[in-house]
C-alpha cells in the first residue's frame, strides 16, 4: 500500500493542475471537467487515513466519484472486481539484422557529402536525355564507375533491425549493383544505352531525389565539369 503522505501529495498535484487549466476547466472531449471538489473531497478524507487493504467506504465513493469527473466509466463487471490493469506486453524483440556488422575498411570508404551529392548529380546527368545529349559520351562515362562506388559505399555499411526497413536499403544495394553492372558494359564511345538511363532515373526516384520521370525529362541546365570528375580519395 502506498503511505499517505504518497497519496496526499498526488492529490494535491492533480489540485494543482486543475487549478492551472484554462478558464473553461480541463476537458474530457468536448465536455468541461469540474472535478475540483471532487478531488478536494477525496483529499481531506485520505489526511486523515492511513492506507491499509480496508478501504473505508467513504474514501472508496470519493474516488469513484473523481473518476466520473474525469469522465472515466467504470471496468466491465464494476469497480468492485477489478483486479487492475492487465500488464503490460514486454516489448517485441529487434529483429537483428542477420548479416555482419559493417567492416573496418565499409566505414572508412563511407565518402563525404560533397562527394555523395556529386555522384547524385551525375546521375541526374545520366537519367536526362537532353543533358545526355548535351555531354560528349567519353565525359559522362569518365566518372560512372566512381560515382556509383560513392554511393554502394555510403549505403552498404548501413545495418537495420526492422524488416522493412533493411528491405529497403537491401532493394537500393540490389539496384546500384545492377546499375554498375550495366554502367561496366557501356564503354562510352557511344551514348549510354536506354535501360543505363532508366536505371540512373530508377535510384534516383528510390532515393526520393525526384518524384517522377517527367522531372528527368526536363532537367536541362549548364553542364558543370566538375560533376564528370571520377572521385578523388575520401578527405582530399
Amino acid at each position: 500500500m502506498p503511505s499517505r503522505e504518497h497519496a496526499v501529495e498526488h492529490l494535491t498535484d492533480l489540485l494543482t493542475v486543475l487549478g492551472e487549466g484554462p478558464d473553461a476547466g480541463l476537458s474530457a472531449g468536448a465536455r468541461p471537467l469540474d472535478a475540483a471538489s471532487e478531488v478536494e473531497r477525496l483529499l481531506a478524507l485520505c489526511r486523515d487515513w492511513s492506507p491499509s487493504p480496508d478501504i473505508p467506504a467513504e474514501i472508496l465513493r470519493a474516488a469513484r466519484d473523481v473518476l466520473v469527473a474525469f469522465a472515466i466509466p467504470e471496468p466491465p463487471g464494476g469497480w468492485d472486481d477489478w483486479e487492475g490493469a492487465p500488464p503490460e506486453a514486454p516489448p517485441e524483440p529487434e529483429d537483428q539484422d542477420p548479416r555482419p556488422p559493417p567492416t573496418e575498411a565499409e566505414l572508412a570508404a563511407i565518402p563525404d557529402t560533397a562527394t555523395f551529392a556529386a555522384a547524385l548529380v551525375w546521375c541526374g546527368y545520366l537519367a536526362s536525355p537532353k543533358m545526355v545529349a548535351k555531354i560528349p559520351p567519353a565525359d559522362l562515362r569518365r566518372p560512372a564507375l566512381g560515382h556509383i562506388d560513392s554511393l554502394l559505399a555510403t549505403f552498404r555499411p548501413i545495418r537495420r533491425n526492422q524488416p522493412e526497413t533493411r528491405a529497403w536499403w537491401l532493394a537500393l544495394l540490389e539496384r546500384l549493383e545492377s546499375f554498375r553492372a550495366l554502367c561496366e558494359a557501356w564503354d562510352g564511345t557511344r551514348a549510354p544505352p536506354m535501360p543505363l538511363q532508366e536505371a540512373a532515373r530508377a535510384v534516383l526516384m528510390y532515393l526520393n531525389h525526384k518524384s517522377s520521370s517527367e522531372e528527368y525529362e526536363a532537367l536541362d541546365e549548364e553542364v558543370s565539369p566538375f560533376y564528370l570528375q571520377p572521385p578523388g580519395p575520401r578527405g582530399a
